[in-house]
């Protein structure tokens, strides 16, 4: 490496990357000027936020064998860590993996290849880095650099399932590295305030920020009377491999299930933290392999996980904030090709309202509170923008989301392919006006399922006016969809005699709902909040009582 550009011909010879992109080299260059530092002035802090698929994990990987001590790696998931140490073994970077569950012979000879000096990298999780012994360990092994990857966790997940999070702080300042970077592919304001405040007690950092726009991702919302059926249409018509992320465990075993008992030759199965160490490996091994699978699975499924040809990710009901939907959609299109974007939401109220009210993404102010409150508000905020996202009337997908990252860019940039700027946006959902129509033109005629039976066009159904509109879905979808128009308000279901259990029309009264505000309130709109959970809870019990009577659910590895 006697050249002009020792790191990039470093890059080259040991990685096969031919080019670092500028980003990547600022990220290396201030790991590498960390060595010259003053250590007496504390650690140097970086904060990266580049978008997935951007060559993150080459901004550690690639210093470590250069610096004059370890580098600590602290990933989320024990998948992260496996994939990553042999990544490194291909590379020939000596790695050691710290994690519980470890046989005595495993541990120890972690501890010596540590305390040798001939583990260049160590690669472990918060858990496990808590531990007294770990800790000690860690503490005399010269820790030169200090990474968390999928640092946005320190954050959604530290204050509430990973405890273990909100101690890294402390780690840090007992190892006492020279440098601390904090990775992520998404960071709002309030995220990048937790991170801070949990991992640097509010010391300056450093803050590298690619664009977070990914051009070649395709953005789009499809409102649904029957969720079941839009996922089946959206598998159907959307290019593969593909992800459904939904929000339950159950909920996405049900789906899958119910995605191969719908759709001849299909080969989908399902994923979530749940599954024997075992069955994860087959399903990861099998959809890292698979050109035209679906996965069904919960946020388990994701992080890190380095599947390049992943052409749609669909969302079945909106996720918990704009980092998490960003996060998750990013998996598609890693390998720059054309990719989509889905998600499936219920029908609100305000679908059918004229004049609806723009939805503003707004963000919090950055200061957060140290108080539990502080942090649910902060909480709920984010959730509120994932719904204005979800059924709100403001234009471009894309910038929309930028401005819920806090992206101070984002009307700037060129939409390259949104359903609203492309012209397409589905407004209201399929069913909507078949059914609506019929509770007009027929009202207190029909029950629901007697409905479901005129609209489907089944034999024996009066052959009236609508008789057969709903051709081509079957009759747990027009139920689905005619429960939901009726829990919206599109239609009304009388309770009471002579008409009871008969559906009619309904006037749907023009209301203000609600968004979020700067403040973390709400303030009036034409916005419905959805819960994705909640309004997926009926479908889900339905489609389970379905399924089994059809047949018992057959095991997912006999998938063809």
């Amino acid at each position: 490496m006697d050249g002009l550009d020792p790191v990039g011909e470093y890059a080259r010879d040991a990685f096969g990357i031919p080019y670092l992109y500028p980003y990547q080299r600022l990220v290396i260059a201030n790991v590498l000027d960390a060595i010259e530092a003053d250590a007496d002035n504390g650690p140097v802090n970086q904060v990266v936020i580049l978008p997935t698929g951007a060559g993150k994990s080459l901004c550690f990987q690639l210093p470590a064998a250069l610096c004059p001590g370890p580098t600590l790696v602290v990933y989320p998931l024990l998948g992260l860590m496996a994939d990553q140490a042999a990544r490194l073994a291909a590379v020939g970077v000596t790695a050691t993996v710290l994690k519980g569950g470890m046989t005595i012979p495993e541990r120890e000879s972690a501890f010596r290849d540590i305390g040798s000096g001939k583990a260049r990298v160590i690669i472990s999780n918060p858990e496990t880095v808590g531990v007294p012994r770990v800790l000690e360990l860690l503490k005399h092994a010269s820790v030169f650099h200090f990474v968390v990857d999928e640092a946005h966790c320190v954050a959604e997940w530290g204050d509430g399932f990973r405890p273990a999070y909100l101690r890294l702080g402390d780690a840090i300042r007992s190892i006492a590295p020279r440098i601390v970077t904090a990775f992520t592919a998404t960071a709002s304001p309030p995220i990048l305030a937790r991170v801070s405040e949990l991992l640097f007690t509010d010391r300056p950092y450093l803050l590298v920020s690619g664009a977070p726009d990914r051009p070649n991702i395709r953005y789009e919302v499809r409102p649904a009377l029957s969720m079941r059926r839009a996922l089946l249409t959206a598998v159907s018509g959307m290019p593969r491999p593909a992800i459904v992320f939904a929000p339950s465990r159950p909920g996405v075993q049900i789906l899958a299930e119910d995605l191969r008992a719908s759709i001849p030759g299909i080969d989908a199965r399902f994923y979530h933290a749940g599954l024997e160490k075992a069955e994860k490996t087959t399903i990861e091994t099998w959809f890292m392999s698979s050109r035209d699978g679906v996965l069904c699975s919960t946020c388990a499924y994701g992080l890190g996980m380095d599947k390049a040809n992943i052409r749609t990710v669909i969302h079945f009901g909106p996720p918990s904030s704009v980092e998490a939907y960003l996060q998750e959609s990013g998996r598609a299109g890693r390998d720059g090709n054309q990719a989509f974007a889905v998600m499936l939401r219920k029908a609100t109220p305000g679908d059918f309202r004229a004049g609806s009210v723009t939805a503003t993404p707004a963000q919090s102010s950055g200061v957060v509170a140290s108080s539990a409150d502080a942090r649910k508000a902060i909480a709920q905020s984010r959730a509120r923008i994932m719904e204005a996202y979800a059924t709100g009337d403001y234009g471009c997908r894309r910038r929309f989301l930028l401005k819920g990252l806090g992206y101070d860019d984002a009307d700037a940039v060129s939409c390259s392919s949104c359903d609203d700027c492309e012209g397409f946006a589905m407004r209201t959902a399929p069913g909507s006006r078949e059914i609506a129509s019929l509770a007009r033109i027929h009202a207190r005629r029909f029950t629901a399922r007697e409905a479901a039976s005129f609209l489907i066009c089944e034999p024996g159904s009066p052959a009236r006016r609508h008789r057969g509109a709903l051709v081509g879905w079957n009759r747990d979808e027009v139920e689905e969809g005619i429960a939901t128009a009726a829990s919206i308000g599109l239609i009304r279901v009388r309770t009471r005699q002579p008409w009871k259990g008969r559906i009619a029309s309904a006037r749907i009264t023009r209301t203000r709902a609600r968004t979020p505000t700067q403040s973390g309130k709400t303030s009036s709109s034409s916005i419905s909040s959805v819960d994705a959970a909640g309004a997926s809870f009926a479908f889900f019990g339905s489609l389970k009582e379905r399924l089994s009577r059809r047949r018992s659910s057959p095991r997912q590895g006999s998938a063809t």
